[in-house]
């Protein structure tokens, strides 16, 4: 028996969220926090998949009618003003992914001010559109990022895996929209000698391995009603042949009429109503 465990619009059994992490050469901070990402494979895995893999998940997400939410640094949207400017041009939802992928919990609480508003300044000067949405960039946040966020006007965070459905911080009042770590690409597929990444030089993962997870996880979200978050990353699976992947999971979602395919800051404004009234 489906037990839902969450409060969807009427009609709706269960919530979905595409998000996109646009880290381009960023990425390798995941692996190497203090790397120079100018260099060496992290630049130009970076910069392939903003040339590459960015046009096709656009391209797929507009065949499929799918609005996703792009979590983005600050330094990226200054680098690549033109391609995040299109992002938000189709219609996407432009979230904060830290300034320049910092690991956050490292800065002082007038440090993380400092970088925070920075990268929000810098997305909504490029985008013309508010941001309220936030995801760690890596490793950890700390209390401090959360009453900072409050301060400079965002909405939800999507930073933290310890529930599966949305949750409000009593603290903030910052509504939390759950993420997982099977629901990211990147881990799966993220390869690169110049430095190794990642450490140990494991093989990538057979994609029909990988979509079968992401199968497993959506039948688990209609089952018991929760939220099924997937993080993309455009250099994994934008790729010529893994964005097969995203084209079946989608279209198999998208036969679900109990289903509610949104973007952050929707989902945000539908528990915030529900929630704090």
């Amino acid at each position: 028996m489906r037990k839902e465990r969450s409060i969807w619009p009427q009609g709706k059994s269960c919530g979905a969220m595409i998000s996109v992490n646009l880290d381009g050469e960023y990425y390798g901070r995941i692996y190497y926090p203090d790397i120079d990402v100018k260099s060496g494979d992290i630049l130009r895995l970076g910069r392939t998949g903003m040339e590459f893999g960015l046009p096709r998940l656009l391209d797929t997400l507009d065949a499929h009618q799918v609005k996703a939410t792009w979590f983005v640094p600050g330094a990226i949207a200054r680098e690549y003003p033109d391609q995040v400017r299109e992002i938000a041009g189709r219609g996407h939802e432009i979230g904060c992914h830290g300034d320049e992928h910092e690991i956050l919990a490292r800065f002082s609480r007038d440090e993380q001010r400092r970088i925070l508003k920075r990268a929000k300044d810098s997305l909504e000067q490029i985008t013309g559109h508010k941001v309220s949405g936030f995801r760690m960039p890596e490793g950890e946040i700390n209390e401090d990022t959360l009453e900072i966020l409050k301060e400079l006007d965002f909405s939800y965070s999507s930073s933290l895996s310890d529930d599966d459905i949305p949750y409000v911080h009593p603290a903030t009042g910052l509504v939390e929209l759950p993420i997982h770590w099977e629901l990211f690409d990147l881990p799966y597929f993220t390869f690169a000698f110049d430095p190794p990444i990642p450490p140990g030089q494991a093989r990538s993962a057979a994609m029909d391995d990988v979509l079968a997870n992401w199968r497993y996880e959506w039948e688990g979200a209609r089952r018991w009603g929760t939220l099924l978050n997937l993080q993309l990353d455009p250099q994994a699976t934008g790729e010529q042949g893994r964005i097969f992947m995203l084209e079946e999971l989608l279209a198999g979602m998208k036969k679900e009429e109990g289903l509610w395919l949104a973007t952050g800051d929707s989902i945000t404004a539908y528990i915030k109503s529900v929630m704090m009234d």
